[in-house]
């Protein structure tokens, strides 16, 4: 059993950082594959928090319901069912912090993902295909990985790079953010305003250039109600390829915390 957990983590592990990377590379936004070095830097750092939390929390979660199963569960039907609601119930739960929508759906496929493969490989084992199985489970993501590579290859480039602008830098900096706490902001220069649980909310975008090639940008909130005021500021430095987090001042609005 452990082996099979084991494989079922590497591999909804892999699935999870690998659409993630697209994305915060600006796959979605771009219409086109990324750099393979901007890829494997993000599939690096994303693996750093996903493969710890799938195998620890997802292979906890898939054993208990399988002992449940296998000791009060004696419909076939049930044995599929009880285990798929399972997992999509404790995926559904680990979202919950996060208060997003799109790291909802994200968890739930993951959950899906990790019994689907713990599923098969379960079935495979029972056909004494264990070995073949784990031998293909170990290569899929690496050929994904090397397909992706070849298709950042096969990109039609531009003779001459073009300027990063800070029109690019805002781009660059607000695509691929579903699911996290910027997906909130404008998505170019500005500000929206609204009002949230009685506050008046403002959220604005903006850039300055701080070298060659080299911007902040800035991501502010600010907000009121009555007496009660306050703001938070996220600055990052971004260049051609790179976003890092400067500076995060303030504190979480209370219409985001429940206070």
């Amino acid at each position: 059993m452990l082996i099979r957990k084991v494989m079922a983590s590497y591999l909804t592990s892999f699935a999870v950082v690998i659409y993630m990377s697209l994305v915060l590379t600006g796959v979605e936004a771009q219409a086109t594959f990324p750099r393979f070095d901007q890829f494997m830097t993000w599939t690096t750092f994303i693996s750093l928090y996903v493969f710890p939390i799938v195998l620890i929390y997802g292979s906890l979660v898939s054993i208990a319901l399988e002992f449940v199963t296998n000791r009060r569960v004696h419909s076939r039907i049930m044995e599929i069912a009880l285990p798929i609601a399972g997992h999509l119930i404790f995926g559904a739960l680990l979202s919950i912090p996060f208060r997003s929508a799109s790291f909802t759906w994200l968890c739930l496929a993951a959950a899906l993902v990790y019994w689907l493969a713990d599923f098969l490989f379960a079935w495979i084992s029972e056909r004494g295909w264990r070995k073949n199985g784990i031998l293909i489970s170990l290569a899929l993501p690496l050929v994904i990985i090397a397909g992706v590579g070849l298709l950042s290859l096969t990109n039609e480039k531009t003779p001459e790079q073009q300027p990063f602008t800070k029109e690019a830098a805002v781009r660059a900096a607000t695509s691929g953010t579903s699911g996290t706490e910027l997906e909130i902001f404008p998505k170019q220069v500005g500000a929206t305003q609204l009002e949230l649980d009685g506050y008046k909310v403002t959220r604005e975008t903006s850039v300055a250039r701080v070298g060659h090639e080299q911007f902040e940008v800035t991501f502010r909130e600010q907000w009121s109600k009555e007496n009660e005021e306050g703001s938070r500021a996220m600055i990052y430095t971004v260049t051609r390829g790179s976003m890092t987090l400067k500076t995060n001042e303030g504190s979480l609005p209370p219409y985001l915390t429940g206070h």
